[in-house]
């Protein structure tokens, strides 16, 4: 894997890190979250979500979504919604904790389809089908409830959160959207850290990063290495 690339190309900006072509913002707490094209890397979210297994090795775990609570609180950290919508999407959650049970459970499958795809393209391999169809079909549901609204600089695309489901549609219309902007960055790889294992995008100059992060991994790789 290392050194390769696909021929997919880079687009870097000016931190060094990649752009997508749109993000989720939070539109009104009343109305839901918005599609818009943005230069920051809220695109992130989604290897945030897909790496919320703190260990992918050998000595898998702990898994880091125990509750609907979690996934509220990892789509608030990045500004996907802001606290008035975590507090209804977290209120909403514990007036019907089935439909929270749910939702959580529909989240971890969303995650490992989410991993599942990502950790194929960093070896540079088609999606697999099934893990395609999940994030698929997730990311469908939630482009199917949008609705046009009119904004201070025109129109943008809300996706009302309703239920508790609907935060979960948000992460996998992230992970389309890595998917769809696959030609204008360069591949997803798989941490090379032991007991590690976590997706990053790679946005090195050589393109040969065997780490999620040079901080922790990689220096506990060179270390070890010595």
């Amino acid at each position: 894997m290392r050194g390769r690339d696909c021929g997919i190309s880079t687009s870097p900006d000016a931190t060094g890190g990649c752009r997508a072509e749109f993000s989720l913002e939070p539109g009104s707490a009343r109305q839901g979250c918005s599609l818009r094209p943005f230069p920051e890397r809220r695109w992130a979210s989604a290897l945030d979500f897909a790496n919320t297994i703190d260990n992918r090795g050998d000595r898998r775990g702990p898994d880091l979504l125990h509750s609907y609570d979690d996934v509220v609180v990892l789509a608030q950290r990045p500004g996907l919604i802001d606290e008035e919508q975590m507090a209804g999407l977290s209120a909403f959650a514990k007036a019907h904790p089935r439909r929270a049970e749910a939702s959580l459970k529909e989240a971890v499958i969303l995650r490992e389809a989410i991993y599942t795809l990502f950790l194929s393209e960093g070896a540079c391999q088609p999606y697999p089908h099934q893990a395609f169809e999940i994030v698929h079909d997730i990311a469908t549901r939630a482009r199917a409830r949008q609705v046009l609204s009119k904004a201070e600089d025109g129109f943008r695309w809300l996706l009302p959160l309703k239920d508790p489901s609907d935060l979960v549609a948000l992460f996998a219309v992230l992970a389309v959207e890595l998917i769809t902007g696959r030609n204008g960055r360069r591949l997803i790889r798989q941490c090379k850290g032991d007991n590690c294992g976590w997706l990053f995008l790679d946005t090195s100059k050589s393109g040969r990063r065997l780490w999620c992060s040079e901080a922790t991994c990689g220096t506990h790789a060179r270390v070890k290495r010595f």
